[in-house]
């Protein structure tokens, strides 16, 4: 299906966006990602530790844990680590084919049709490690 051809730019985007396996794999992420955020807000709340306003973010549940000691240093760099990617991959995609900012996490340059696997591969080791770390937490909260 997906060839050896070069492409660039919002043609890849728009390779991307057909791709089933891609886009599923980028829910996971999104249900992965939400699944952290809650468990986090869960283990915060056993330690006694409740945000100031109901909107909290994974940055803002990270940089609560950090500033209440609720968390090693290991395990806020990790969360931090994952929570930069998963922004990346969800709010930067399509700014980064749009060339409106510069390539970091992810490749956007000499790009072949087939990296669409690339970026597949890389949402699901997103999907991976956010739950790798939800379960940690999950541990942690017993």
């Amino acid at each position: 299906m997906y060839s050896g051809e070069p492409s660039k730019g919002l043609e890849f985007y728009n390779l991307l966006i057909q791709s089933d396996e891609f886009t599923s794999e980028l829910g996971r992420v999104t249900l992965a990602s939400g699944r952290l955020e809650t468990e986090l807000i869960a283990f915060l709340r056993h330690k006694g530790i409740e945000g100031k306003n109901k909107k909290l973010t994974l940055g803002t549940l990270i940089r609560i844990a950090q500033e209440n000691q609720a968390l090693d240093i290991n395990m806020i760099n990790a969360l931090q680590q994952v929570s930069e990617k998963r922004n990346y991959l969800t709010h930067n995609i399509y700014a980064l084919f749009s060339d409106m900012i510069d390539e970091t996490i992810l490749e956007k340059e000499n790009l072949l049709v087939s990296d669409v696997h690339l970026y597949l591969e890389r949402a699901w080791q997103l999907k991976e490690n956010l739950n790798e770390l939800t379960d940690i937490l999950r541990q942690e909260n017993k």
